[in-house]
């Protein structure tokens, strides 16, 4: 059972809806692996998501990926140099723009590929702010590094031809709707953490009449203090099975003292801090942005705790 708090203007039916286009995103990266002709970047074919009885029809803004460069090239200098500049052009799907009436959806999927499970793990904050602005904060280096790097074009030595970055291409997606229209921006595990610098970054663009709405599933925390602070007034939720470990990293925080001085926990941690793996201690307090929506569902593994289908099962049993 989802424990929504009173009062609260959480839409069950809207987060069905949601989570359904997050699973859209996720068919989308397996068809471009298993079809490597498809010009996803380029195809604007509409989407059709079923659920109740009905079927909604979603047009095709922008689909926006992410360079596998780094996983790519290790991997060849180990299997076969001549596949060199093929994998360094390995851009994979990772979510799309799409409008339906009145309303934009930016979608999100999670961790599918080596190259993004390392990028989880780069938990330590850039060296520069959220979107170059100091009054943003500072955010996970990794989920920064997926949403801003350009992605490299044909010439690995020379930025002249890179394709746009995640941000660029949704930016450019959005000044092209309707200033009246309402966005909403959603993922699920890594896409959560990236629909949550989308929203900050769609609210700072200033373009829409009304802020962005977030609905984040299974989402790790993606930036500190003050960058949380910016999602203050705005219609976030954030939707968690009590069971999953995803939602628990990176660490809150990394202070290991305690006031108290008989603590003998926290002496004990303090002993152990050199030991610990510097990428569970990042140089940043993380903070969970928006309202908490949680439930609760034991399958027994890591994976089964995580996965999509655990939380639309969550959503199914919510009665309204």
């Amino acid at each position: 059972m989802l424990s929504v708090p009173p009062n609260s203007t959480f839409d069950i039916k809207r987060a069905r809806e949601l989570l359904l286009l997050v699973e859209q995103a996720h068919h989308e990266f397996d068809n471009a692996e298993s079809n490597h002709q498809w010009a996803w970047h380029n195809d604007y074919q509409d989407i059709q998501i079923s659920q109740a009885n009905s079927t909604s029809k979603y047009k095709v803004i922008q689909r926006f990926g992410f360079d596998q460069y780094f996983w790519s090239l290790q991997r060849i200098l180990l299997e076969d140099i001549d596949k060199l500049m093929e994998a360094i052009q390995e851009e994979v799907p990772f979510g799309f723009v799409a409008q339906k009436n009145n309303e934009i959806f930016v979608v999100f999927r999670g961790t599918m590929t080596p190259a993004e499970w390392i990028t989880n793990f780069q938990f330590k904050p850039g060296s520069k702010y959220f979107l170059e602005q100091e009054g943003l904060g500072k955010v996970h280096r990794g989920f920064y590094k997926i949403y801003t790097r350009h992605n490299i074009g044909r010439d690995p030595f020379s930025n002249k031809g890179d394709f746009p970055s995640i941000r660029e291409d949704i930016e450019n997606a959005l000044r092209k709707c309707s200033p009246d229209t309402q966005v909403y921006v959603t993922g699920h595990s890594l896409g959560g953490a990236l629909a949550t610098l989308a929203t900050l970054h769609i609210k700072e663009m200033k373009f829409f009449n009304n802020p962005p709405i977030l609905y984040a599933f299974a989402n790790p925390r993606a930036g500190g203090r003050i960058f949380a602070q910016n999602f203050n007034g705005l219609e976030c939720f954030r939707i968690a099975n009590s069971e999953d470990i995803v939602p628990t990293v990176p660490l809150a925080s990394v202070d290991l003292k305690s006031e108290n001085t008989d603590n003998t926990t926290a002496k004990s941690l303090e002993q152990a801090k050199p030991t610990l793996i510097p990428a569970l201690l990042p140089d940043l307090d993380y903070h969970h942005i928006g309202e908490p929506i949680y439930f609760t569902l034991n399958k027994g593994t890591i994976a089964d705790n995580h996965i999509i289908p655990i939380y639309q099962e969550a959503l199914a049993r919510y009665n309204i």
